[in-house]
């Protein structure tokens, strides 16, 4: 398994998943009720790399917790 491959979330990691998107769409939405500024955009750029970061950890976690994880059919690695 490659660092860089697509890898399928079992219903475990599709959970964990959907919890922190609820709660990122809700920081989300009270982040936009705030005037445009550098700010805003600022956060909302953190809020994304924060998102991404919470993918990472969940499928790597996922890797060690299977011994075999199935990548995400019609992805490329390329």
């Amino acid at each position: 398994m490659n660092r860089f491959d697509y890898v399928q979330y079992d219903d475990q990691a599709k959970s964990i998943q959907f919890h922190f998107k609820n709660l990122f769409q809700e920081v989300e939405a009270e982040i936009e009720k705030f005037g445009d500024s550098e700010n805003k955009t600022l956060a909302m750029k953190a809020l994304e790399v924060a998102y991404m970061w919470i993918g990472k950890t969940i499928r790597d976690e996922q890797i060690d917790r299977n011994s075999e994880t199935k990548l995400e059919e019609g992805r490329s690695n390329s």
